[in-house]
């Protein structure tokens, strides 16, 4: 994902090897698999393995570290979370995609922002993405701003959290001019930012051979920052 680098590229070009990886979505309900063109197999209705009607619903917004690329799809982070903090998920990510950058279904965020509309979340989670480096900041964070306010208009009482892009092999320096972008969009429509830092690259056992992706041990890094921030 980094400078739309070839995993990225592959993404868009072989989804056919990617299917071979993991289910590219994520996602968790028929209607978002159709949304995501296909690309993945739904999971269960519940990513906390059950359905309750007074189970937070939330929508994730993502790329494939949230997707969980590599892993089945219950061993990224979203679902991860989701099975500690008895939500009842939407884990719309989509390998490749970005607010600009078009993921491995051909769609760029603004699919993803039309499932978790039509979804009805209480939480929407939103990261900024590697897959947009290379691209124009001033259309990056044009983007940002119409997406995000997109989701607090047709969800008005609903908590938006952004954070900051997971990443692999992108460094600091070249993720913050997108976390900033986001961090303005979000809290121009009175949502909430998270640091999620960096919590599995460089790390032994926690990065796949690719150097991008998180492994099992690596979501489950990020998913234990994820749930220490939303508690905090």
């Amino acid at each position: 994902m980094f400078g739309r680098r070839p995993l990225a590229i592959a993404a868009t070009a072989a989804t056919a090897s990617l299917l071979a990886l993991t289910a590219l979505s994520g996602c968790t309900t028929a209607d978002v698999g159709a949304v995501a063109g296909g690309a993945g197999a739904p999971s269960s209705p519940s990513a906390s393995g059950t359905a309750s009607a007074t189970a937070e619903r939330v929508a994730v917004i993502g790329d494939s570290i949230e997707s969980g690329l590599g892993l089945d799809a219950d061993e990224a982070w979203p679902a991860l979370v989701a099975q500690t903090e008895g939500w009842e998920l939407d884990n719309l990510s989509v390998p490749g995609a970005g607010f600009v950058a078009q993921g491995s279904n051909g769609a760029d965020f603004s699919a993803q922002v039309d499932a978790a509309i039509a979804s009805k979340p209480q939480l929407v989670l939103i990261g900024a993405s590697d897959n947009d480096l290379g691209t124009d900041m001033t259309q990056v964070a044009d983007a940002m701003q119409t997406q995000v306010a997109r989701l607090r208009s047709a969800l008005p009482d609903a908590r938006i959290v952004g954070y900051n892009a997971l990443s692999g092999e992108a460094g600091d320096a070249d993720l913050a001019p997108l976390d900033s972008a986001l961090q303005q969009a979000v809290d121009a429509v009175h949502g909430s930012w998270v640091d999620l830092g960096e919590p599995y690259r460089d790390l032994a056992g926690l990065e796949q051979d690719d150097g991008e992706h998180p492994t099992l041990p690596g979501q489950q890094a990020i998913a234990a920052v994820v749930e220490s921030k939303l508690e905090a």
